[in-house]
């Protein structure tokens, strides 16, 4: 009986290694020279972007309590100007970045004042089902993930095939994902740059609706890549890669949009929260989020055999 049992297990011990061997072999990760590297500084848009309507209809005169100039305005007065109009969000669109060279459209950008308690009651809870005090910025853009260049190099690698099962991973390496500010030091009268990311209570950046061209339909496919835990961690020497879920809705989609052989768009969003503490210290003039990553994309060869089988 032992011996009867032992054979099978033994078997069974044999195949694992060649199984894995086979599907290690038969990965291909598409060379990032293939894939375009992303580098760019998005801007936030400036207070006279966001809150300029107000000024203008109070005769460009500030309050009271507010500095002569927004200059150096920070989400503080961002938040005072949007409750005396009593306001609970406020957006920005621009179609065009100022980087030409960014592949980059359609920015969105929305300010939630979540200040007031029974103002913007919905839109301002935590994670945990909480009131929020402070503001919450949500930004989205489109970015060219795959570019026409690059749409047809892996349509090479994959020798015409179109199986969306083929791509096995696509993941993105960060080695910057700073939030910064610039400011004048008044010692040296130098402009600075610093790093606000600890000001933040919260933070998500994530990936959604794949667009094909001629087929800019949002849906709701968001998909959390970065959170908060992670910012830390990622430098230029110590980059750090994370693999969008393979289960997602999104990326069935991304995966059916990659072996289409056609450009593919994504819109990247990032969620952050800035506590009532630490608004006055987070300035839109000269801030931006400063990226650089490098999407890859890994083709499986094996599952397309096997599915075939």
């Amino acid at each position: 009986m032992k011996k009867t049992l032992l054979l099978p297990v033994l078997l069974l011990c044999a195949l694992q290694p060649a199984c894995s061997f086979l599907e290690a072999a038969g990965d291909v990760e598409v060379p990032e020279s293939s894939i375009p590297h992303a580098q760019f500084l998005l801007k936030w848009p400036n207070v006279d972007q966001l809150v300029g309507a107000t000024l203008q209809k109070a005769g460009g005169a500030m309050p009271p309590g507010f500095p002569t100039s927004l200059q150096n305005g920070t989400l503080a007065h961002i938040q005072g100007l949007m409750t005396i109009d009593g306001e609970c969000r406020r957006a920005y669109d621009q179609a065009t970045m100022d980087d030409p060279a960014a592949p980059l459209k359609n920015l969105h950008v929305e300010v939630i004042n979540c200040g007031t308690v029974g103002r913007c009651t919905a839109q301002c809870l935590d994670q945990f089902g909480d009131p929020f005090r402070g503001v919450r910025l949500q930004a989205r853009v489109w970015f060219n993930l795959i570019n026409a260049d690059a749409s047809a190099k892996i349509h090479d690698i994959m020798n015409g095939q179109d199986n969306p099962d083929m791509i096995a991973q696509i993941r993105l390496q960060f080695s910057k994902l700073d939030f910064v500010q610039t400011y004048v030091d008044p010692a040296t009268g130098a402009t600075q740059t610093q790093n606000v990311d600890g000001l933040f209570s919260g933070y998500e950046l994530g990936v959604g609706s794949a667009y094909l061209p001629g087929d800019p339909t949002a849906v709701d496919d968001d998909t959390a890549i970065v959170k908060q835990r992670y910012l830390a961690s990622i430098s230029p020497d110590t980059p750090q890669r994370f693999e969008l879920d393979p289960t997602s809705d999104f990326s069935l989609k991304l995966r059916t949009a990659i072996v289409s052989g056609a450009q593919v768009w994504v819109a990247v969003y990032q969620n952050i929260d800035v506590p009532e503490q630490n608004l006055y210290a987070v300035r839109m003039n000269g801030g931006g989020v400063d990226l650089d990553f490098q999407p890859e994309i890994v083709i499986s060869f094996v599952k397309t055999v096997t599915g075939a089988l």
